[in-house]
């Protein structure tokens, strides 16, 4: 045998090596392949930068840097300057570069070519698409009925929501439609009428966190506040401080208790099971107990609640107050049989939040059923008597109002198509989900125009036969989105929005007691399509349709808005940090250009005269009012729920997962890729508790149906001691799970009840 040299050895080697690498290796199915690097000048090759700007994949506003190489974004990382997040960024964050380089994002403008819901588009321009748009509205403010446009808006707190609503002011319609009932309005309307401001609470987790419901901990927007104080990562400082009287050392770490029906999938100190939709029970139960043992700091409820005690009304009549209705009912013997929660447990639980600095965080999981804003009042009462109800510093839109024509004024007057505000729902602002019956039903009037933006309620929202049938009945419907979703799909119009990595914005940031955060969100790299801005579309509209609404909006481009309404010192400032976020003390007048810093504190009214009011000013609703046991107050009452107990036994707990984004995860597989539960994360899972499995002779693993009154889901069976007996827990944003739920509402407030349905589960056949 001959001897190889050598260099024949090592070059052997290096074939070898090259076939493996290149015929053995398997390719990642899905690995996105490397986008051409976009032509943006003063980019020179090699060439990397760290760029800050805020995450948009849920309310947070979360700051971030992304690491750019010669004009393309290869890494995100969590900004550590930034309030909100101190430098963490969860698995949403590190999933938008998938977003962002995703296939299937639309290009350009489509118009649609065949019957709705077909498919068949052309690709048209931006002039055309804009032009479209202008003609329309140009011909609804001709006719005098400016208000049959709905703007369906899935986004808040940025400027460019402020852009939609300062359009629809001056053109005349007051259908500035969120989605505030689908998310969080129970908490948000508690705020609104206990402390007068609107918007989440500011949490600072410190001693003691009751938490009510798994979103918070798990994907609301102040999940990685909560996290990082859960880690120890925030550890506030040891030394002691004074509160209303009571001594408070501050711990390294707050220990935190969860109440839900599910076990949350994240860290926590104790999980106490609950029945669904009776949080608010648990929060007056515990309030009788700190009420009855003397636990309540007397100095707190002189200096700053009001309601708490026996009080006189504008009238003169004496009100009973909170304690008088604390003591006569709501014991833990009381209410073991709403809650499922031993008396011992309630007492036990009373006296921890009495003796340590203690809070109660709860998000819209807690209130989303059909006594939603009771709910949140309840619990919003319970922090008042710890003393964790501050206000918080926020920045609000600081632009002067624009000046309106005569028919702008009579179209905003309308009464809205969701009837917020109305006898209806007296005590609400938006009811996205009685937009379809007021469509199909053309009450109070037709709607002849419908923008949908960052919104896919087809996908979303509970009733999608009613969307559909709504939808076709609107002669030009037209979504803003990056993606042919479910509602794109039924639309006469799909205008791609660019994505967050790719525009200029303003973030009002989730609050953190003691600072406001007003977020850069800043574009990283060139738009990769024909894609805008929605504020740019609407500038562009604002300026075809000309007269007053033009003015109101005489700016060029969303970016022009921005830079113009801030100094270049502070926008160069944001542009170093990410967003401005320092305190502006006792100067309420404190400015940012467009936004001015709000702190505005006052007494936590616990009989709210807010509520009194909007109450007395529909005729129906004054002898419901006056029948309240405590004026000001609604009243928690047992939750409706929908379909017959006999055949549907279990309760439905639907539930947003960490990686939940919403409108859907399709275009991020990392995220689809996690394990909500256990085991392989693609299906979609129902969560049930080992008696109930018995019960219904079910085993682990099992293809089951899932059935309510409305609708059906297949799933696989897992059986869990984290889900309490007699509930199941699905995860919204799987296939299928909301065409379970019944749209039910809160009445009062319009929360929609995702809390509230009735489902059997059996195995698949």
């Amino acid at each position: 045998m001959s001897r190889l040299s050598r260099r024949e050895l090592l070059g052997g080697a290096a074939l070898a090596g090259a076939a493996a690498l290149g015929c053995g290796r398997k390719k990642d199915p899905y690995r996105i392949d490397k986008p051409p690097v976009p032509r943006v000048p003063g980019w020179r090759t090699g060439e990397e930068r760290w760029v800050l700007s805020t995450c948009a994949l849920c309310e947070a506003g979360c700051g971030i840097k992304v690491r750019v190489v010669e004009g393309r974004a290869v890494k995100i990382e969590g900004n550590p300057e930034h309030p909100v997040n101190r430098g963490g960024l969860c698995s949403r964050g590190q999933a938008a570069l998938q977003a962002l380089y995703h296939p299937e994002r639309v290009r350009s403008p489509l118009r649609r070519t065949g019957s709705r819901g077909r498919g068949q588009w052309k690709t048209i321009s931006w002039d055309e698409a804009i032009g479209e748009v202008t003609t329309k509205l140009a011909k609804l403010r001709a006719a005098g009925h400016p208000e049959r446009l709905v703007l369906v808006d899935g986004e808040a707190d940025t400027f460019t929501h402020d852009l939609w609503a300062r359009f629809l002011l001056a053109y005349g319609s007051p259908n500035h439609v969120g989605m505030e009932s689908t998310r969080a309005a129970g908490i948000e309307l508690a705020k609104l009428y206990t402390l007068g401001s609107y918007g989440p609470t500011a949490h600072d987790p410190d001693g003691l966190v009751l938490a009510m419901g798994t979103d918070l901990l798990e994907s609301s927007g102040q999940a990685m506040h909560f996290w990082r104080a859960a880690s120890g990562s925030d550890s506030p400082a040891t030394d002691p401080v004074t509160s209303f009287g009571r001594r408070r050392v501050l711990s390294a770490r707050p220990r935190v208790v969860c109440v839900s029906p599910r076990r949350p999938g994240c860290r926590f100190d104790e999980w106490i099971p609950i029945a669904p939709a009776s949080y608010g029970v648990l929060a007056l139960s515990l309030a009788h107990v700190l009420a009855r043992d003397g636990l309540v700091d007397k100095r707190l409820v002189r200096d700053r609640i009001v309601g708490f005690g026996a009080w006189r009304d504008q009238a003169g009549v004496e009100q009973p107050g909170f304690e008088g209705l604390l003591r006569s009912s709501y014991a833990p013997e009381q209410t073991q049989e709403v809650t499922g929660i031993a008396p011992a447990t309630v007492e036990r639980l009373a006296h921890a939040l009495a003796e340590r600095p203690a809070m109660v965080a709860s998000d819209g999981d807690a209130t989303a059923a059909s006594n939603g804003l009771a709910t949140g009042m309840a619990i919003a009462a319970l922090n008042a008597l710890l003393g964790s109800f501050e206000q918080g510093e926020a920045f609000a839109p600081n632009w002067k109002a624009p000046t309106v024509d005569a028919l702008a004024a009579a179209g905003s007057a309308a009464p809205r198509i969701d009837g917020a505000g109305t006898a209806a729902c007296p005590l609400g602002v938006c009811r996205v989900q009685a937009v379809p019956a007021a469509i199909t039903q053309a009450n109070p009037y037709p709607v002849e125009a419908l923008f949908l933006h960052g919104a896919d309620p087809l996908a979303a929202l509970p009733g999608r036969q009613a969307w559909v049938a709504a939808l076709k009945q609107v002669p030009l419907v037209v979504s803003f989105t990056s993606w042919l979703d479910q509602s794109a799909w039924q639309a006469d119009l799909v205008l791609p929005e660019s994505l967050f990595l790719e525009a200029l914005d303003l973030v009002r940031a989730a609050p953190v007691a003691g600072e406001a955060a007003l977020s850069l969100r800043q574009p990283v790299i060139a738009p990769l399509h024909d894609t805008r801005q929605s504020g740019d579309v609407i500038l562009a509209v604002a300026n075809g349709l000309g007269g007053s609404v033009g003015r109101a909006l005489p700016w060029n481009s969303c970016s022009d808005a921005v830079v113009k309404s801030l100094s270049a010192d502070i926008l160069a400032d944001m542009k170093e940090k990410g967003g401005e976020w320092h305190e502006c003390g006792d100067d309420l007048a404190c400015t940012l250009g467009i936004y001015r810093h709000q702190s505005a504190p006052r007494k936590f009214e616990i009989c709210s005269q807010a509520i009194t009011l909007r109450m007395a000013g529909f005729p129906n609703t004054a002898k419901t009012l006056e029948a309240w046991p405590c004026k000001g107050l609604p009243p928690w009452e047992p939750p409706r729920f929908s379909g017959d107990p006999l055949q549907f036994p279990l309760h439905l707990v639907i539930y947003r997962p960490a990686p939940f984004v919403e409108n859907g995860m399709h275009a991020l597989p990392w995220l689809s890729e996690l394990p909500l539960v256990s085991g392989n994360p693609w299906p979609v899972r129902a969560e049930i508790n080992p008696a109930d499995a018995a019960r219904f002779g079910l085993a682990d693993g099992d293809e089951v149906l899932v059935e309510s009154s409305v609708g059906s889901c297949k799933a696989l069976a897992q059986v869990s001691d984290g889900v309490r007996a007699g509930a199941v827990a699905m995860a919204l944003g799987k296939s299928g799970v909301v065409d379970l739920v019944v749209p039910d509402e809160d009445r009062l407030s319009g929360v929609l009840a995702w809390q509230g349905t009735r489902v059997r589960v059996r195995k698949a056949s």
